[in-house]
């Protein structure tokens, strides 16, 4: 088996050898593991829209804290499929979530800015995410995520 150290000295002749190889350190996101259930939230962050070149579709992350527990959940939102722009079609969840946060439709030519749900408080149903086919994740991958935004309960 290869180490680092091995690596470094058997770079092929002529090429630029790396000065030394670190084990990668995970930077991302982390999504927590609550029990399933209906909570009471505060939206605190908006990460994205981002393109999914796996999904083949725009993705938006919705952060938010919990009020009366510790901890924090995300919901992941489909912002369309054109790999040129993101979109938001009357039936997709950020439409719907976009008009429960600001109270109706938005008029012809108005824009729906993600900043619009930040500071907003939700009643959300939330639960274990699963893998692309629908079933649970193993146990050492498990988390929660929001499923559904049932209603906009302040400001």
């Amino acid at each position: 088996m290869a180490t680092a150290r091995n690596l470094i000295e058997l770079a092929p002749v002529g090429e630029r050898k790396p000065k030394r190889l670190f084990p990668p350190v995970w930077e991302g996101v982390e999504y927590p593991h609550y029990p399933p259930g209906v909570y009471d939230v505060r939206c605190n962050r908006i990460q994205g829209p981002e393109w999914l070149n796996d999904h083949r579709r725009w993705s938006l992350r919705v952060e938010c804290n919990f009020l009366f527990e510790e901890g924090n959940v995300s919901g992941f939102l489909n912002m369309g499929d054109d790999p040129k722009r993101c979109s938001a079609r009357r039936q997709s969840k950020y439409y719907k979530l976009w008009c429960m946060a600001n109270g109706g439709h938005p008029r012809k030519g108005q824009a729906m800015d993600w900043n619009d749900l930040l500071d907003k408080f939700f009643r959300v149903r939330v639960e274990d995410a699963k893998n692309s086919k629908g079933e649970p994740l193993p146990e050492t991958e498990r988390y929660s995520k929001i499923v559904e935004f049932l209603e906009c309960i302040g400001p």
